[in-house]
C-alpha cells in the first residue's frame, strides 16, 4: 500500500499517541478480542489489507466497530487505538516507526519481548510493553515480513532467510526451532539508501585517504579487491563507494560492470558527471528454489556479457571458485565475504572454493586465490560500535604452502576509553601506512595506466627495478 509521506506522518503520530494514552484498559486482551472476531468474521479481509489500501480502510472501520463494542463506556483515542490496533493486526505493529527510520542500521527480534534497535552510535531496547505483547503477536509480524519476501515460515520451514522491500534482508526462526514461549527470533538488516560519499567516510574515521585512493586506483587499474569482515562491518557500504569511484574515474574504453548479489542492496550513481557518460552497470540478482539460479551461476553468465569488474557482492560457497577463474582470465574482480583478518581471507576463500569439489591442493587452490585476489582489505565493527578499515594486505605469492604478503596499512590502536562502568566508549588510534607495495604490483599498475606520480605520493619506497632483476 503506497502513502504519502504526510500520510505516513500522521500514522507515526497517530501510533504514537495510542502507545502513550494508556486507556486504562487491558490493550493484549483487547486485541486478542478483536482480532479473535476479525478472524472469525472477515478473515479475508484481514489477510488483505497490507497490500491494500481499500481493503486496508475497510479493516480499520471493523476495527473501530469492535473496539466500540469492546469499550463500551469508555473513553479513548479512537484513530490512535485503531491504528495501533491496525498495525498489530495487518501491519507491522512496533516495528513499523523503526523499519521507516533511516537512521536505523538494524533491529534483531530476541524473542517476543526483547527487540534491539541499531543505530549508528549506539543500540536502543525495546522490552516490557514496549515490545510485543504476546509470543503470538510477535510470530504474526515476522510472518507477515516474511510473507512479503514471497516465502512462507511455518511450522514445515521454521528457519527462513528472505528480503523485503528495497533490499532489506530479514532473517527469522520460529517454533520449533525456537522455544514456544520466546515466539520468534529474528534479525532485519536495512538498506542504507543514500550514496555514501569519500567526505562521511574520513570524518567517520572509517579509513585514512591514501587508503581510500589506493584501493580506487587498484579497482581503475585491473587490480582485484577483496573486502574481508564480519557481518555488520560494513561491507556493502564500501563496496558502494569503491564501484561510484570507479564508475566516475576509469577511463578504459570497455568499463562495464557486471553485479550480482542475492538482492538488490548496491546503490549506485547512474551517470558519471565527470565523464560526461551513463554508468555502465548491468545488475543481475540470484533466484531461490525453485529453479535456483545461483551466484555460481551468474559469474559463469557473467563472462559472456564482456564485462570489465565483475561484483559478486559477497560469496559464501563455490562461488568463489568461480570468482577465482574469472580473476585469472583478465577480469578485476571485487567480492565481499566473511573473514576474521587480511591473511585469514584467503584461508577463508580456499575453503569456499573446496565447495566446488575441484580436488586441487590447499596450495594450489591458495595459489588461484592470490592471482584472483592480490588485494585485500580487513574492515571490523569495533567495541565503540565504529567500523574501521583494520588492515590492506597484498599477497605477493604461495611459499612451501604458505600465504606470503606485504602490509600495507593498518589501524593501529593508541587507546581504548572506557565510561565508569567498565564499558568501551571510545577506541583511540589512527590509520597507517606500515609497508610498501611490491615492485612487480607497482609495474602492474603503472603498465595498466596508474599514474607514476600518484604510485609515488602513496609508496614514496617502492623500488620498481626489482621487478626487473633477474
Amino acid at each position: 500500500m503506497s502513502i504519502t509521506a504526510y500520510e505516513y506522518l500522521s500514522i507515526l503520530q497517530a501510533t504514537q499517541a495510542a502507545r502513550e494514552q494508556g486507556g486504562g484498559f487491558d490493550y493484549p486482551k483487547l486485541l486478542e478480542n478483536v482480532r479473535s472476531i476479525i478472524a472469525a468474521k472477515h478473515s479475508q479481509g484481514l489477510s488483505s489489507a497490507l497490500g491494500n489500501a481499500s481493503a486496508a480502510q475497510t479493516l480499520k472501520t471493523l476495527i473501530l466497530k469492535y473496539c466500540v463494542q469492546e469499550l463500551a463506556g469508555s473513553t479513548f483515542n479512537h484513530a490512535a487505538l485503531v491504528e495501533r490496533i491496525y498495525q498489530d493486526m495487518a501491519g507491522l505493529g512496533v516495528l513499523t516507526d523503526y523499519l521507516h527510520d533511516p537512521t536505523v542500521e538494524e533491529i534483531n527480534v530476541n524473542g517476543y519481548n526483547v527487540i534491539e534497535i541499531n543505530y549508528p552510535d549506539h543500540i536502543k531496547y525495546l522490552y516490557g510493553d514496549e515490545a510485543f505483547s504476546s509470543p503470538t503477536a510477535a510470530l504474526d509480524i515476522i510472518k507477515r515480513m516474511v510473507r512479503m519476501g514471497g516465502l512462507i515460515l511455518d511450522a514445515q520451514t521454521p528457519r527462513v532467510d528472505s528480503y523485503i522491500g528495497g533490499g532489506t534482508r530479514i532473517s527469522a526462526m520460529i517454533p520449533p526451532v525456537v522455544p514456544q514461549e520466546r515466539g520468534v527470533i529474528a534479525s532485519i538488516r536495512k538498506q542504507n539508501k543514500s550514496e555514501i560519499t569519500r567526505a562521511q567516510l574520513l570524518t567517520s574515521g572509517s579509513v585514512s585517504p591514501d587508503m581510500l585512493d589506493f584501493l580506487t586506483l587498484c579497482l581503475c587499474n585491473g587490480i582485484s579487491v577483496g573486502l574481508a569482515g564480519s557481518t555488520g562491518s560494513g561491507k556493502t557500504t564500501d563496496q558502494a563507494y569503491l564501484l561510484n569511484e570507479y564508475i566516475r574515474r576509469n577511463d578504459d574504453y570497455n568499463n562495464r560492470v557486471f553485479v550480482i548479489e542475492d538482492s538488490r542492496e548496491l546503490n549506485l550513481t547512474a551517470y558519471g558527471n565527470e565523464k560526461d557518460r551513463p554508468a555502465r552497470v548491468l545488475y543481475t540478482v540470484t533466484k531461490d528454489p525453485p529453479n535456483p539460479i545461483t551466484m555460481l551461476d551468474l559469474i559463469v553468465s557473467s563472462l559472456r556479457f564482456h564485462p570489465a569488474l565483475i561484483v559478486s557482492a559477497e560469496v559464501r560457497d563455490a562461488a568463489a571458485w568461480e570468482a577465482a577463474n574469472a580473476g585469472q582470465t583478465g577480469h578485476t574482480i571485487l567480492t565481499a565475504f566473511h573473514a576474521d583478518n587480511a591473511f585469514d581471507a584467503y584461508r577463508r576463500l580456499v575453503s569456499m572454493c573446496h565447495s566446488a569439489q575441484t580436488g586441487l591442493s590447499d596450495a594450489h587452490l591458495l595459489e588461484m586465490c592470490v592471482s584472483a585476489w592480490p588485494i585485500m582489505v580487513f574492515k571490523k565493527q569495533l567495541k565503540d560500535n565504529s567500523r574501521k578499515y583494520m588492515e590492506i594486505f597484498e599477497a605477493t605469492g604461495v611459499e612451501n604452502g604458505r600465504l606470503q604478503g606485504r602490509m600495507l596499512y593498518r589501524f593501529v590502536i593508541r587507546e581504548t576509553e572506557r565510561d565508569e562502568h567498565g564499558r568501551v566508549i571510545k577506541v583511540h588510534g589512527s590509520h597507517q601506512r606500515v609497508g610498501t607495495i611490491s615492485p612487480e604490483l607497482f609495474c602492474r599498475l603503472r603498465d595498466n595506466g596508474a599514474p607514476e606520480a600518484e604510485l609515488y605520493r602513496l609508496f614514496p619506497n617502492v623500488n620498481e627495478k626489482e621487478a626487473q632483476m633477474p
